[in-house]
């Protein structure tokens, strides 16, 4: 296919597919729709069915080939290969620590010990770590905590948090509220276009310890699942995750 670039109407991240159209306005299939406004809300490619949305500025993304598209690399590639590394350098601490204790004598190994349990415990920790996203009973209680820590981030001082869940379809759609009464809708609809990022935080030059509700994405691309954000009134954040739901196994 030929690139197609996509366009928020408003000039900001879209709250749903109602806010993008085409090339002068023209209508595009639900699924370029869908592409494009998860690669702006989550400020990454995103590919769903045959097309792929890679994200040119805050409002504007370009559709290509899922297949054929590859699109530069971003914070979530340089993410997914330092966990690669951390795994590299734990596995190269129990091998270079399985060397000294079998060269030290009795009496000298505690430190090696030490050492070696606790790259043991560092390495379980991370499969622990890797692991826990995939399973699917516990997905998303975990998207949803993970939202709320995202908001509650994003926001600072929260006077509640409400979550609703309701049925559409194939999907679920988990729906996150959190009213602040100390911000305005200008400072809310900045919080909105960062709740794609890795572990947002209230300082603009750096992010935090953790990277939060942004580690889902690949996990909800693969599973043809959407977050769409918007501000609604003068004080509530609002998140929706809409979450396929699971196929019945076949009997």
């Amino acid at each position: 296919m030929q690139p197609v670039v996509v366009y928020a109407r408003a000039g900001i991240p879209p709250r749903g597919v109602e806010d993008l159209s085409g090339p002068g306005g023209t209508c595009l299939d639900r699924d370029s729709l869908v592409a494009a406004g998860q690669a702006l809300t989550w400020r990454a490619a995103f590919a769903c069915g045959p097309v792929a949305a890679i994200p040119l500025t805050a409002a504007t993304a370009v559709l290509v080939d899922a297949v054929a598209g590859r699109e530069p690399e971003q914070w979530h590639d340089r993410f997914a290969r330092g966990a690669v590394h951390r795994m590299a350098g734990e596995l190269t601490i129990l091998s270079v620590t399985a060397g000294l204790l079998a060269e030290t004598a009795g009496r000298r190994r505690d430190e090696d010990v030490e050492l070696f349990g606790s790259a043991v415990e560092g390495l379980a920790g991370l499969l622990v770590a890797m692991q826990e996203p995939q399973i699917s009973g516990e997905r998303a209680d975990r998207i949803v905590a993970d939202t709320i820590r995202t908001h509650g981030a994003l926001l600072g001082g929260l006077t509640r948090q409400r979550v609703t869940v309701r049925r559409r379809g194939d999907f679920t759609v988990r729906t996150v509220r959190s009213f602040s009464e100390d911000l305005t809708r200008p400072e809310l609809e900045r919080a909105r276009t960062r709740i794609g990022l890795p572990w947002p935080t209230r300082v603009d030059n750096g992010l935090g310890d953790h990277v939060g509700l942004a580690r889902w994405r690949a996990t909800m691309q693969a599973n043809g699942d959407q977050m769409w954000c918007r501000v609604e009134g003068e004080h509530t954040l609002v998140t929706e995750l809409w979450l396929r739901n699971s196929r019945e196994p076949p009997e």
